[in-house]
C-alpha cells in the first residue's frame, strides 16, 4: 500500500536535551499536511510513546511506535513488538531478545527529524546549549574560529531537521517508509485498569470483602459517632453508600479500594500518623466508611461526583479515582516495602517526573543562554513573572496552545516588566527583550530533566519491566516507570499517591514526647 512520506523517525522532547517535538504539535504537523502515519524514535526511552499515541488516535492518523539507539532505530511491527521494545529499554544490558516483530532502520538510510517547524531550530539549539552547559556566543565563536568538531555542531551550521510540508516532501525517497509503514500493525497500547488481585480473607469475592469492611465502619465509625442515630440520617447514610456502590460496582473497583484501605491501615495499625484526606477523595462517604479519609462528607456538603463518577467510564477505558495518601516522610520507604511485599517486588515501583521549563524558569534559560544580561539584571527582569500554582485559575482560563506564566503576566500585569517587554493592541511583543521572551514563551512546558516522583507508586498485575518502560533513576537504586502518573494508568497499570509529608513526623514526635 502506498503511503506516500510521512516523518518515521522522530526525537520529541522525551529525548531530554536532545529532540524538540513535542507530540501534540507533531501529529498537528501531519494532519496540516495530510500525511497518513507519523513515527516516534526517542533515543533508548518510551517515556513518550504514551501521548504520542494518543495523539495520533485522536487525529486519525497511524501511529509507528520505536525506539532509537546510538545509529539505528527499532519500530514495533504488532503489540508483541511493543512488549519487545518495553524489554529492551527497561534493560538495555540485556541482549537476548527476539527481533522478529521489530523493524531495523539504520540513521544512515534517513533522516532523523528533531523539531516540528523550520523556526523551532532556535529553540532546540536554546535546549542543545543547555544541555551542554555552554551558551550560544561560546558555540558561535568555536565555529567561526574553525574549531575542532564537537557534540551537535552540526545543529548550530543548518536548520533542516524539521517535518517538511507536502510540496517539499516529493523530492524524498519513500521506499523505506512504505517498508515501515505496510509492516507496521495498527494495535493499541491502552487498557483498562488492571488492578493485582487482593487477598481477601475466607475465599470471599472482593465485592463481598468491600461491603464486610463497610458494614463495620457503618458501626465503628457512623454508628459510634451517633451519625445515623435516627431513621433520618440512616436513611441519608444509607442512600448515599448505595449510589456511591453502585458506581464503584458499575467500574469494578472494588480492588482499587481494598488496595488503599490496606495500605492507610499498614500505616495506623503500625501506630504511624496518617493524613486526614486530600483532594477530592475526601467526597467519597466509602473512603470515609473504610478509614481511608477521616472527613465526613455528608456532614460537610461534599460531593461525591467531584471524587468520581459514572461518565469516566467509556467502553474503551475506565479511569481510576485519585485517593492521595499523607504519609510520614521517614516511613515512606517502609510503606513502600509493605507494598512491594504484599505484590511482588517486580510488580510495584516508584515512577519518573519529567522537569519542566515554566515561566520564571524558562526565561532564566533563555537569557543566560544568550548571554543576554548578567545574572543581577536576569533576576531583575523575572522577579515579577508569578508562579504557577498562584494563577491556575487564570492559566486555565486561557486557550490551551496559548497557555503561558509569561503571556499571563505580560496581559495582566503589564506594568511590571513593560521596561524589557511588552505586547501592543496586535498582539505582538515589544521592548528591548521581546525576542527572549517570545522563545521563553515558546519553551515553557519543554522538558529539561528527568527526576523521581515524589509521591508516585505504581502497582502492577505483571512484572513492571514486561508491560512498562523502566529506566534506572538518577542517583541509583531500584528502576523505576519510566512513565507519568497519567500515561501509566492509560497503560491498565494502577498508580498511587503516598505523599511524604514532614509535618507528620512532626506530630509524631509530639505524640512520642506527650507519652514519655
Amino acid at each position: 500500500m502506498e503511503c506516500g512520506w510521512y516523518p518515521l523517525w522522530n526525537y520529541t522532547h522525551y529525548s531530554l536535551l536532545k529532540g524538540y517535538s513535542k507530540p501534540k504539535e507533531l501529529v498537528k504537523k501531519c494532519i496540516d499536511n495530510n500525511y497518513k502515519a507519523c513515527g516516534i524514535a526517542d533515543h533508548k526511552t518510551l517515556s513518550g510513546a504514551v501521548a504520542f499515541f494518543q495523539e495520533c488516535k485522536s487525529a486519525g492518523i497511524k501511529p509507528i511506535i520505536g525506539c532509537s539507539f546510538d545509529d539505528f532505530a527499532l519500530f514495533a511491527k504488532n503489540k508483541k513488538g511493543w512488549f519487545d521494545l518495553i524489554k529492551i529499554v527497561s534493560d538495555p544490558d540485556n541482549n537476548v531478545h527476539d527481533e522478529a516483530d521489530l523493524i531495523r532502520v539504520n540513521e544512515s538510510s534517513i533522516n532523523p527529524i528533531y523539531y516540528v517547524n523550520k523556526k523551532d531550530a532556535k529553540l532546540h539549539r536554546i535546549m542543545l546549549a543547555s544541555g551542554m552547559k555552554t551558551t550560544l556566543p561560546k558555540i558561535q565563536n568555536k565555529i567561526l574560529n574553525g574549531k575542532e568538531d564537537f557534540d551537535n555542531k552540526v545543529f548550530f551550521e543548518k536548520d533542516d531537521y524539521f517535518v517538511v510540508d507536502a510540496e517539499q516532501s516529493a523530492k524524498f525517497n519513500t521506499e523505506i517508509l512504505e517498508t515501515v509503514y505496510n509492516n507496521c500493525e495498527e494495535y493499541n497500547i491502552l487498557s483498562k485498569p488492571v488492578l493485582p488481585t487482593f487477598p481477601t480473607p475466607n475465599g470471599q469475592s472482593e465485592k463481598e470483602y468491600l461491603k464486610q469492611l463497610c458494614r463495620e465502619g457503618w458501626k465503628n465509625i457512623l454508628a459510634k459517632e451517633g451519625k445515623v442515630s435516627d431513621q433520618e440520617k440512616r436513611d441519608s447514610y444509607h442512600h448515599r453508600f448505595l449510589r456511591e456502590f453502585d458506581v464503584i460496582d458499575e467500574a469494578e473497583l472494588f480492588g482499587y479500594f481494598l488496595i488503599v484501605q490496606d495500605i492507610i491501615k499498614f500505616v495506623t495499625d503500625s501506630g504511624w500518623i496518617a493524613g486526614p484526606g486530600r483532594g477530592s477523595a475526601a467526597g467519597c462517604l466509602i473512603s470515609y466508611m473504610l478509614g481511608i479519609t477521616k472527613i465526613d462528607p455528608i456532614q460537610y456538603d461534599l460531593l461525591f461526583e467531584r471524587f468520581y463518577n459514572s461518565g469516566r467510564n467509556t467502553g474503551d477505558h475506565i479511569s481510576l479515582p485519585d485517593i492521595d495518601m499523607d504519609v510520614p516522610s521517614n516511613k515512606r520507604d517502609e510503606i513502600i516495602a509493605y507494598i512491594e511485599d504484599k505484590y511482588g517486588h517486580n510488580n510495584v515501583s516508584q515512577m519518573v517526573t519529567f522537569g519542566r521549563l515554566r515561566g520564571k524558569s524558562a526565561l532564566k534559560e533563555v537569557l543566560r543562554i544568550h548571554e543576554a544580561c548578567g545574572f543581577g539584571l536576569m533576576n531583575e527582569i523575572t522577579k515579577p513573572l508569578r508562579n504557577e500554582a498562584d494563577i491556575s485559575d487564570g492559566l486555565q482560563e486561557m486557550d490551551e496552545d496559548e497557555r503561558s506564566i509569561i503571556k499571563w503576566s505580560l496581559i495582566n500585569e503589564p506594568d511590571s516588566l513593560r521596561d524589557y517587554c511588552y505586547i501592543t493592541d496586535e498582539g505582538e511583543l515589544r521592548g528591548d527583550y521581546a525576542e527572549y521572551f517570545q522563545q521563553a514563551i515558546d519553551l515553557e512546558g519543554t522538558f529539561k530533566t528527568q527526576g523521581k516522583h515524589a509521591a508516585g507508586v505504581v502497582i502492577s498485575k505483571e512484572p513492571l519491566d514486561e508491560v512498562c518502560p523502566m529506566v534506572d533513576p538518577k542517583g541509583g537504586g531500584k528502576k523505576i516507570a519510566a512513565l507519568e502518573m497519567d500515561d501509566l494508568e492509560a497503560l491498565g497499570n494502577v498508580k498511587l499517591d503516598v505523599l511524604g509529608l514532614s509535618t507528620l513526623d512532626k506530630f509524631m514526635k509530639v505524640e512520642e514526647l506527650i507519652n514519655e
